[in-house]
């Protein structure tokens, strides 16, 4: 498989994207916005004024009490909301957030490894396909949600691709608005897909094996009697319930809806 670079930063890529997902933001059984939220805004609150050293920042993180989904993504308690309006998610212990000194040995990973850290998406997503993602995920949640997922972006992608009878053209998405909207409608559906499970058995594509490992979901055919559809990478990263026909039918459906939105904007552009 061919491997490109994404060639601009996409932990703060600016217009309202930010992204936490490597100190373990999503890593908790409820990682809805809302407990997202309220976990952020404890963390900045305990943070915003301790003192800008060592010992005053590791006296002020708060304990993460809550048994991570994988153990082995550390949850980091140094993250928070880098403005007021709780619009920007990153780390607290930031040279450019502290005014010049680096705390983030505090946390649950040394300074070193967080400045080298770069994750999967840099490698397998182009600077096009991250581009429209920060355009349409213009939030941090979202975009979060959606930019550490490769094998979403990349499949909500050749579904376009597939209904356009051409490769999806991420530029032209991106600069008109109708079709901008429905692909961001699309992304929705990894936060609003009204089948998502939540609690913690699976986040995403993945679930948690006898040991807190990440597994890939699969789905049964021919437990289930159906057969391969081209929806299917898009749902199984949607993390809805697939163990019956009919949930996987719905979920296909909602999936192969939202898509042709998307191509139905772009034919309208040229009608």
């Amino acid at each position: 498989m061919l491997r490109v670079s994404v060639t601009f930063h996409l932990c703060q890529p600016g217009r309202g994207a930010s992204c936490g997902a490597c100190c373990g933001l999503y890593n908790f059984q409820d990682h809805s916005r809302a407990a997202l939220t309220a976990r952020l805004g404890a963390q900045t609150d305990a943070l915003r004024g301790a003192p800008r050293t060592p010992e005053g920042f590791r006296a002020a993180a708060l304990e993460v009490t809550e048994a991570p989904m994988f153990p082995a993504v550390r949850v980091c308690p140094l993250l928070g909301f880098l403005d007021d309006a709780g619009t920007r998610v990153g780390c607290l212990a930031h040279p450019l957030s502290t005014g010049g000194v680096d705390l983030r040995d505090c946390g649950r990973y040394r300074s070193d490894i967080c400045e080298g850290f770069t994750c999967p998406s840099f490698t397998w997503l182009d600077d096009s396909a991250a581009r429209l993602v920060q355009a349409a995920c213009a939030d941090w949640y979202l975009y979060g949600l959606v930019i550490t997922d490769v094998d979403f972006v990349r499949g909500c992608l050749a579904l376009v691709s597939r209904g356009l009878g051409e490769t999806a053209p991420t530029e032209r998405i991106r600069s008109t608005l109708a079709a901008l909207t429905a692909m961001r409608e699309l992304f929705l559906l990894k936060e609003r897909a009204p089948d998502r499970l939540m609690g913690g058995a699976v986040f995403g594509r993945f679930v948690p094996d006898a040991e807190g490992e990440p597994v890939l979901r699969l789905l049964d055919y021919a437990a289930l009697g159906l057969p391969a559809v081209p929806e299917d990478d898009v749902v199984l990263c949607l993390g809805v319930a697939v163990s019956t026909p009919g949930a996987v039918e719905q979920a296909r459906t909602r999936v192969r809806e939202h898509v042709q939105r998307v191509v139905d904007a772009l034919h309208s552009e040229h009608a």
